[in-house]
């Protein structure tokens, strides 16, 4: 599999993923265990490259920046 096949893969199952996710949220479609476990692993991966980038944020500073995008 090339590199370009590799990534559209990639793509392909997020969209799919994505896809399940609004399915059950708007629709209340059971959401497939294994759709859920990929979804977990990827917020976990995306939550833990935010805090290596950024740190930790308590919630007041949290709250603080939600107030400053609103304005």
């Amino acid at each position: 599999m090339s590199t370009e096949t590799a990534v559209d893969h990639l793509a392909d199952a997020e969209h799919a993923d994505t896809q399940a996710v609004l399915r059950y949220a708007f629709e209340g479609v059971p959401l497939d265990p294994e759709v859920a476990r990929r979804v977990d692993e990827r917020a976990a991966r995306i939550t833990e490259q935010v805090r290596r980038t950024h740190g930790l944020i308590d919630d007041e500073t949290f709250q603080t920046l939600l107030a400053d995008d609103e304005s």
